[in-house]
């Protein structure tokens, strides 16, 4: 079926003419009317896709009034189909936009072309404002998405300046701390600060949100944890396996987790110099960290977590945070810390 049409003609037997015509041309007719206000009526029932209509009708009003009100409710190409072409029903006609105007008598080959190019015109029609409306709702999207990672890079630039800021204070105040203790206490809090700070600074923008590379984040973090314990001249590090690439809510848990097993390596399990290694893998939509150091391994008092210090607790904790658990295995040859973990996002933690 090439459309549904709907004919407004006051002459019964010129409206079954045409009816012929356009069912022999592939057209369905909706129904036939001979006043505008039947058709007015009835129109938002039947949902043509064309209506072809005569000037005068039956009734008070004529076809172009009709035209009038159609144009204005309902975007239907309407096709005037008139014995009368004076000027001033012209005029009237021109101002309703008619896709049509077909002089009586009309032969067959009138109707049917004037009403293929009336269907075709008003599907370009509607495609046109399809796609204008489509560009004005492409272009309002994309100057929203710009605006959001405008604000996203000032919210990454303020939490940078603060945690500088932050970590500025505390380094200070820690030349003021003459307990060696109380000391070191501050020192690893500001270690653990930077190693946020350094996520900060290496962090990416995509898609929306930040993303780091994990492997030369590490590599970064045991440079830096290396040098501030004066361990560089005794101590290697080695980074290997996948390229993981995280999200600012996976990196900030997992780097606070590493920056504690690299310290606690180099206060604690290497004092007399040695190796860390540290390896990342991804399978089956997970991650793995593997964490060795050539260390003694756990004293035999000391088990993981509840046994050793808060920095043992809070790796559990922060393990939890990434769907996951860390698994421990201590020998002569050294320490090894399993972790198995989930990249998180924000949107499904608080839902």
């Amino acid at each position: 079926m090439r459309g549904r049409v709907v004919i407004v003609e006051d002459e019964e037997l010129v409206a079954q003419d045409i009816r012929y015509i356009l069912e022999d041309a592939g057209y369905e007719v909706a129904a036939i009317f001979h006043s505008a206000e039947d058709l007015l009526e009835s129109l938002e029932k039947l949902e043509p896709d064309s209506i072809i209509m005569d000037i005068m009708l039956e009734g008070e009003l004529d076809g172009i009034d009709a035209a009038r009100i159609i144009k204005k409710k309902m975007d239907i190409p309407v096709l005037y189909l008139t014995a009368y072409s004076s000027d001033e029903i012209v005029k009237r006609a021109r101002e309703t936009e008619p896709y049509a105007y077909i002089l009586k008598p009309f032969h067959e080959r009138d109707i049917r072309v004037n009403l293929e190019m009336a269907l075709y015109k008003h599907e370009a029609k509607k495609n046109r404002v399809k796609l204008v409306r489509e560009k004005a709702i492409n272009e309002y999207l994309k100057r929203s998405i710009e605006e959001k990672e405008q604000l996203l890079r000032e919210l990454h630039h303020r939490v940078k300046n603060n945690l500088q800021l932050i970590i500025s204070l505390l380094s200070l105040q820690i030349r003021y701390i003459e307990d060696p203790g109380v000391e070191e206490f501050f020192r690893d809090y500001v270690n653990q600060l930077r190693s946020i700070a350094m996520i900060h600074e290496r962090a990416y923008p995509s898609s929306g949100t930040y993303i780091i590379d994990f492997q030369e984040y590490v590599r970064s973090l045991s440079s830096h944890l290396i040098s501030a314990h004066g361990r560089a001249s005794d101590v290697r590090v080695t980074v290997s396996g996948d390229t993981a690439e995280l999200n600012m809510d996976t990196a900030v848990p997992l780097a606070l987790i590493t920056a504690e097993l690299i310290s606690n390596s180099l206060k604690h399990a290497l004092s007399g110099g040695g190796e860390i290694h540290i390896e990342i893998r991804r399978f089956n939509g997970r991650h793995r960290l593997v964490y060795r150091d050539s260390g003694p391994g756990l004293p035999e008092d000391v088990s993981f977590p509840e046994g050793g210090s808060f920095g043992f607790r809070m790796m559990d904790n922060l393990a939890g945070q990434l769907g996951g658990h860390i698994k421990v295995e201590s020998s002569d040859d050294g320490l090894v810390f399993i972790f198995e973990f989930f990249e998180q996002f924000y949107a499904d933690r608080i839902t």
